[in-house]
């Protein structure tokens, strides 16, 4: 699976972290994890990382269903997603005006530094 599931619950976040070509599937997959993690609390917020990612072979249909369901974390979640390649910006960007009603707490951002600070978080040293 091209993603790594993180949950940490000092800092209330959920940090998935793609990697490689990332398809459909694999973000359907890695929904259900986080869903299936009894670490989750859907009150925690979100990072999705696709610093790692060489190749989105995500669909407009798939990336508007999502957009348009009920999201798995609460509506006060705040979301971030870190794109730094255009295209995944773009994809982001996308996904971020087509969610707006279902998730009104969205930021998209070039880097996870840029990510952490929108959340007011200061990462862990590790």
């Amino acid at each position: 699976m091209p993603a790594v599931l993180k949950i940490d619950p000092e800092l209330k976040i959920v940090i998935s972290t793609f990697r490689g070509e990332v398809t459909d599937d694999d973000v359907v997959r890695h929904s259900a994890a986080i869903v299936g993690d009894p670490a989750f609390d859907p009150e925690f917020s979100e990072i999705v990382d696709f610093s790692g990612v060489t190749r989105l072979a995500v669909s407009e249909g798939m990336l508007a269903g999502m957009a348009g369901s009920q999201s798995i974390f609460s509506r006060a979640s705040m979301h971030v997603v870190v794109a730094p390649a255009d295209l995944a910006f773009g994809l982001a960007r996308r996904y971020q005006a087509l969610a707006a009603r279902t998730r009104p707490n969205f930021v998209v951002v070039r880097t996870l530094a840029e990510g952490f600070t929108a959340l007011g978080i200061q990462p862990k040293s590790t």
